[in-house]
């Protein structure tokens, strides 16, 4: 088909038989054009047809527990059974199984990239902007407590923990692993 594609565009000039086939393949191309771009805008989305549905539920779930610990019903787990092992096979959710169980008993959404696009995906980027400008601005040698910053930027602390961790792991700074805090020290 290429060959002849080839053959069409080199023809197309002097024979207007040829010009109809240079539109489509021009139009073909610019549709696998767009699907690269639009994989590489939403590459989580792109995976799977059915995870935009499912990552605006897991979104939801996060707001409303406030944790990264999720219990869905097992209607969810059984319309998104594809999706969900499509995300757990790439290391973005952890599933937890009980014996006898078809379904998860409890999910975590172990990977704080994939909670910050659900944010990013979901919430006001106002939002967004303030909460990475005050993890950004923060002078070195200075706590942040994730429970203060909540009551100004108004996201869940899944949302700030996330930021945290995504920050520790590029080496900028060292979160607290007390239990019950939420709490990162500027370094670098």
């Amino acid at each position: 088909m290429e060959s002849f594609l080839r053959i069409m565009r080199i023809a197309g000039v002097n024979f207007p038989v040829a010009a109809s086939f240079i539109q489509i393949s021009n139009e073909f191309d610019a549709i696998k054009i767009q699907k690269r771009l639009d994989a590489l805008e939403d590459p989580i989305s792109y995976l799977h047809q059915d995870l935009p549905a499912l990552s605006h539920v897991i979104y939801l779930a996060l707001v409303e527990n406030d944790s990264s610990m999720l219990i869905l019903r097992a209607d969810v787990y059984k319309k998104y059974s594809r999706a969900f092992a499509i995300l757990d096979s790439k290391g973005l959710i952890e599933k937890f199984n009980e014996l006898g169980s078809l379904y998860p008993v409890e999910i975590k959404v172990s990977d704080p990239c994939f909670i910050l696009y659900l944010c990013t995906r979901f919430e006001e980027t106002k939002k967004m902007d303030l909460l990475l400008a005050l993890v950004e601005n923060c002078e070195v040698g200075k706590w942040l407590n994730g429970y203060e910053i909540q009551k100004e930027v108004q996201l869940p602390i899944v949302f700030i923990r996330a930021v945290f961790d995504v920050y520790q792991a590029k080496g900028f700074g060292i979160c607290s692993r007390e239990s019950n805090s939420c709490a990162y020290l500027a370094g670098i």
